[in-house]
């Protein structure tokens, strides 16, 4: 079939989706597409810094011989995305093909009423294991490392065995143990072979704050009442990403710091003020814009999580009226560019930390008046000699160190 057919039957499943799970299928309209052979089956994954729903158009359309089928693989790579698997799964500290079975066991508990393909891997996979429902793909991957080390202590002892006795028993303990072999053997329907490059991908940090940015607009399309239909642990992991995007500091607020009347106004009529002059409609509101310099530190003291709370905080900026001008710096300015409401693709720096190089260049400005300086850092430098003109709100991360030494205005430690 041609590539349309199989765009259209995708088309199809979300349409559907979009009828009876409305939230996924606004999840799902943000999430980029991709048709390939790369693949033998379904996957989601990083394409540089956007999350990807990767499938294989003969698997697709030939293998899933069902719509409901169809239809229960797209909701599976969404639920994948949905609880993150592809940038929780780190490997140097999980065996992929554990993590992968401990995944698919989560996200297919989801699945209602949908007909998943026979080699998707269940909670009913692994009968004599107990396993409790609805916890974390780590709880899982535990209890199926635990099957595997019982397995490999099993073939250790037969094959010693079997060379004490000259008779060999290759049989497993446990249905368990004999579904773990198979699925070994024979695979699943779900690939999970672009999971993992998010530990060594600076990227991966715009890529995962693009996707939260994604979920709470899902949310946020979906009616109350069909989002009230969702299992309470979706729910939750929804609650926890909004939580987490919320700014740390009330920027409204804080933006007064730095002045009391404002260097730029915009004036625009609206019908929700009556005109002082006049006593008629529309009346005139005055909109003060403030000219910010948001210093981002980039050096290598700064984690991926700290990257994303900075531009979290920069994004409520923002949105809160400030006309921001983003500074990338280390031991140097690295880079500098308006924001303009999305992140950038490519953090520079990953240097040591100087707070000199950013007052140096506010100063050298004389295009640009600012009305602060807000500095994201984790604090660890020296103190700064360079005095900028004008004043400096330090917000600090979690983690990082205030003191005596973050001069020229005020500090705050962000706290979770």
């Amino acid at each position: 079939m041609s590539s349309k057919n199989i765009d259209d039957e995708v088309s199809r499943c979300i349409i559907e989706m979009l009828i009876n799970e409305p939230f996924y299928a606004h999840l799902l309209s943000g999430i980029v597409r991709n048709i390939t052979t790369d693949i033998p089956t379904a996957a989601v994954g990083l394409n540089r810094t956007n999350v990807t729903l990767f499938i294989n158009e003969k698997f697709f359309l030939q293998e899933l011989t069902t719509f409901s089928s169809r239809v229960a693989v797209i909701k599976h790579e969404t639920l994948h995305i949905l609880f993150k698997h592809l940038f929780r799964f780190v490997k140097k500290k999980y065996d992929s093909q554990l993590f992968n079975i401990a995944a698919d066991i989560v996200v297919n508990q989801f699945i209602g009423k949908w007909k998943l393909p026979t080699t998707a891997i269940t909670l009913s996979s692994f009968p004599d294991l107990d396993l409790v429902k609805n916890e974390s793909v780590e709880y899982y991957y535990k209890q199926i490392l635990d099957l595997k080390k019982q397995i490999d202590k099993n073939n250790r002892i037969n094959s010693s065995s079997s060379k004490q006795n000259n008779n060999s028993d290759d049989s497993f303990p446990t249905e368990s143990a004999k579904s773990l072999q198979d699925i070994f053997k024979n695979g699943t329907h779900s690939d999970h072979s672009k999971w993992g490059w998010a530990e060594d991908n600076l990227n991966s940090s715009h890529a995962e704050t693009e996707l939260d940015r994604l979920i709470v607009q899902a949310k946020e399309r979906t009616s109350i009442n069909d989002y009230n239909l969702l299992p309470i642990e979706i729910k939750d992991s929804i609650s926890l990403i909004i939580e987490k995007r919320n700014p740390k500091v009330n920027w409204k607020r804080a933006l007064k710091i730095f002045t009391s009347s404002s260097r730029k106004t915009r004036v625009r009529f609206t019908c929700k003020k009556v005109s002082k002059r006049y006593g008629t409609m529309p009346g005139l509101k005055i909109q003060r814009n403030h000219k910010i310099a948001v210093a981002v530190d980039t050096s290598g003291s700064i984690s991926e999580e700290n990257l994303k709370l900075f531009f979290n905080e920069i994004h409520s900026i923002w949105r809160n009226g400030a006309e921001i001008q983003v500074i990338e710096c280390d031991s140097k300015v690295q880079q500098t560019y308006n924001y303009n409401g999305k992140f950038p693709e490519i953090i520079h720096g990953r240097g040591w930390t100087d707070f000199n190089p950013v007052f140096e260049y506010i100063n050298r400005s004389n295009s640009v008046i600012y009305d602060g300086c807000i500095y994201l850092t984790d604090g660890e430098a020296n103190e700064p000699t360079t005095k900028p003109r004008c004043n400096v709100f330090w917000v600090i991360t979690p983690d990082g160190v205030v003191g005596s030494h973050l001069r020229f205005g005020r500090v705050v430690q962000i706290n979770f």
